[in-house]
């Protein structure tokens, strides 16, 4: 049996309390769209963390090890993407499209 993902690297506990947040708290989510870097503060993110959160890369986060599900809570729900039409959600495409 393959395991596409184990149990969450505990140096991004920080990181997973946010997205949970993000994901729970609608008044937070707002906050984070508005002003991330307090948000990030607030939660005593690494500058590692930060980092990761800054890019809003999935592919990025996913390769660190971050949960697919913190991931989704911190890009679409944290960032707003999921409100916006689809074509907008893509963050990648086709190899020779324009971003």
């Amino acid at each position: 049996m393959v395991i596409l993902y184990g149990y969450p690297d505990p140096k991004y506990l920080k990181l997973y309390k946010l997205g949970r947040a993000i994901h729970l708290d609608p008044q937070l989510r707002e906050r984070f769209r508005k002003d991330p870097e307090s948000v990030m503060n607030e939660f005593g993110l690494s500058e590692e963390e930060k980092e990761l959160v800054r890019s809003a890369d999935p592919v990025k986060m996913f390769k660190a090890g971050i949960s697919p599900y913190t991931i989704f809570f911190i890009c679409w729900e944290g960032y707003g993407l999921m409100h916006k039409p689809v074509e907008e959600q893509m963050l990648y495409k086709k190899v020779g499209e324009s971003l």
